[in-house]
């Protein structure tokens, strides 16, 4: 669910679709009754559970009505995501769609981390194209009456900034988001435990006022001369984008400012440990089961050039 000014973008579920038989829509097909549309919506959830699709019904937060749908469709292949809305005619021409695009539009950039959103209309189709115009999208190509736009991944501001606890929240989120491939369910009381008594030296990486990425460190291990990198977490769509080694760089350079330091240590899992190498971390041992069930240890560590 997604909350925006005076709607909210939610799952479509069996009983909106009586409602919505007028724009029911599957792969260029409109629905002639409810139980086709049934159907359809079968379908459309299907592409959902296969990450090809994400579609929304679009509820206006005064009335509890829906007023339309939208979402993303046809797949996300090289990171781009084709948008997709139709709205009921009554609700046509009063700034739902505008509203409810915008939020899609967010929410593909700053939370599937898309480079590139698209779009296909009619040349018939007016209001569309100037929909398109107002949300500050470029043609592309106009061929067989059909008009193709994008909009380009625009250059959100992003900052490294100390930990608060009013970031608790989204921190988790990012520890569930991540959860079971890099962390074990029980690691998030662990985590908490964490904020509460050795979040001195954490860090979140922020972009748009979203938190992406965060990560710490610790002192005092070897006689004051390690210190150990903590609680790396990178949002699933920021992985491999270079947020995860630039918060990296920020805090050896930040332990550089400790002169007693001359070892980083990082103790990790099997799936999360070749970025380090990547980094110039060297694996120093491993631990059979250490962290849960099939959740080994990786240790590796760094000498630190002060």
């Amino acid at each position: 669910m997604i909350t925006g000014k005076g709607i909210i973008l939610r799952r479509v579920t069996n009983l909106d679709i009586p409602q919505l038989v007028d724009i029911c829509f599957y792969d260029g097909e409109k629905a002639e009754s409810v139980e086709q549309a049934l159907t359809m919506q079968e379908k459309i959830d299907r592409d959902y559970e296969d990450g090809t699709s994400i579609h929304w019904g679009i509820e206006d937060l005064t009335s509890g009505r829906i007023v339309g749908t939208c979402g993303y469709y046809r797949g996300f292949k090289n990171a781009s995501g084709e948008l997709g809305c139709v709205l009921l005619p009554s609700f046509r021409g009063k700034g739902y769609m505008t509203k409810a695009m915008q939020l899609v539009m967010d929410f593909g950039f700053l939370d599937m981390g898309l480079e590139k959103v698209t779009a296909v209309t009619s040349t018939q189709n007016q209001a569309a194209i100037q929909l398109l115009e107002q949300l500050g999208f470029s043609k592309t190509e106009e061929k067989e009456e059909m008009i193709y736009a994008e909009f380009c991944r625009p250059a959100f501001s992003r900052k490294i900034r100390r930990f608060t606890s009013l970031d608790q929240k989204q921190v988790l989120t990012l520890l569930e988001l991540n959860t079971p491939k890099y962390f074990h369910p029980s690691e998030e009381k662990d985590l908490i435990t964490f904020f509460d008594r050795f979040a001195e030296h954490y860090f979140v990486v922020e972009e748009a006022g979203r938190i992406i990425a965060c990560g710490g460190y610790n002192l005092g291990f070897e006689e004051g001369k390690a210190a150990r990198l903590s609680w790396d977490i990178v949002h699933p769509a920021y992985h491999g984008k270079g947020v995860g080694r630039k918060l990296t760089a920020f805090r050896l350079d930040e332990l550089k400012k400790h002169p007693e330091v001359k070892k980083v240590q990082v103790r990790t899992t099997r799936e999360a440990h070749g970025f380090y190498q990547k980094t110039g971390f060297r694996l120093v041992s491993t631990v059979k089961d250490y962290w849960a069930g099939s959740f080994d240890l990786y240790l590796l560590e760094l000498l630190l050039k002060n």
